[in-house]
């Protein structure tokens, strides 16, 4: 068999068909591996994020497999070949330099386990469901602003992991800390908010309120962070001179921040709807309460009260239409 460039050996044929065989069987093991756990999944839906993530291991392990068996069956070769390939990966880092990043951020990411599967997190400026994690990517199904999932997926590279911040709400358990930023006018009264806002934060996580306090209470005791003060609670920020803002602050479990938060939304809208009707919505202004004039106003109008009395009190003045017809009834007499 007549030598090419690089040193191979006799064995070439057979290399490059052992080589076929193992990336089939090894992509046969995934998609079989794949079934197998999706079949347990619908028929066990209590476990999924368990079921997702030996889904996730096998493939990488089976992928790990097939890479290291390759490497060995063609190591001999590739010793011939090291100064080309020395050069192709100079020439990789300069042109492919985000590639090498997706495999450093995949890299720090099995190092620190930033976030799991199943996670609610957001990378930079993508936040959804942790559904998948590769070598290159990670996959999250999307979550909106409004905590509900849109239907899109996202795939993000794992270079981001390098260079942003990750959030991870899933960090403490099954439950964690919500936030709600309500709008109102700078004249409205904040003890009376206060007291509205806590009352419909407190029916609304009433059913987990307990569970949710040992939950967080455990995770700041791993975290020597002290998290015992759970409840709900409300805050005020001012945002503009006409404008101010109530932050309500709430225990929610992680997949059903949405529910909560919508709860505690439309609930606090009809309470300020009941007080549009009755006058007594924060900024509006009823007879009985509306302030009392300025002290320029005030004045005016006691000066002007003083003086109408005065002038009662000496008479009518000269001039006016009664002193005729009194002369007129003086001369008839006279004349009578």
């Amino acid at each position: 068999m007549s030598k090419l460039d690089f040193d191979f050996n006799d064995n070439l044929l057979l290399h490059i068909v052992v080589s076929v065989a193992i990336v089939l069987i090894g992509a046969l093991l995934v998609k079989l591996s794949n079934r197998f756990f999706i079949a347990r999944q619908l028929a066990d839906k209590d476990n999924l994020r368990s079921y997702r993530t030996w889904t996730v291991a096998s493939r990488n392990t089976i992928g790990a497999v097939v890479v290291l068996l390759l490497l060995g069956m063609w190591v001999s070769e590739l010793k011939s070949v090291a100064i080309s390939l020395a050069a192709f990966a100079a020439a990789l880092l300069i042109s492919g330099k985000e590639l090498v990043m997706c495999f450093l951020g995949a890299f720090m990411r099995m190092l620190t386990r930033p976030f799991q599967l199943g996670d609610l997190v957001e990378i930079g400026q993508y936040a959804g469901e942790v559904i998948d994690m590769d070598a290159l990517t990670t996959t999250l199904v999307e979550v909106a602003p409004t905590r509900q999932f849109t239907g899109f997926t996202v795939q993000v590279p794992n270079s981001l992991l390098l260079t942003v911040a990750v959030r991870n709400h899933s960090q403490s358990g099954k439950y964690t800390l919500d936030t709600l930023r309500f709008p109102l006018p700078l004249q409205c009264d904040p003890d009376r908010i206060e007291r509205q806002l806590l009352d419909i934060a407190h029916q609304a996580c009433e059913p987990f309120l307990e569970a949710a306090g040992h939950s967080l209470r455990r995770y700041g005791d791993t975290r020597f962070l002290d998290l015992s003060q759970f409840a709900p609670r409300v805050m005020f920020e001012a945002v503009a001179v006409d404008r101010m803002d109530a932050i309500v602050r709430f225990p929610s479990p992680v997949n059903g921040r949405l529910a909560v938060a919508q709860q505690i939304i439309r609930h606090f809208q009809r309470v300020r709807a009941v007080d549009a009707r009755a006058g007594t919505e924060c900024g509006a202004e009823t007879a009985d309460t509306a302030p009392p004039p300025p002290p320029q106003q005030r004045e005016r109008a006691q000066e002007g009260e003083g003086r109408e009395g005065r002038d009662s009190a000496a008479g009518p003045a000269a001039g006016s239409p009664v002193i005729p017809a009194v002369a007129a009834m003086r001369h008839d007499r006279r004349g009578g």
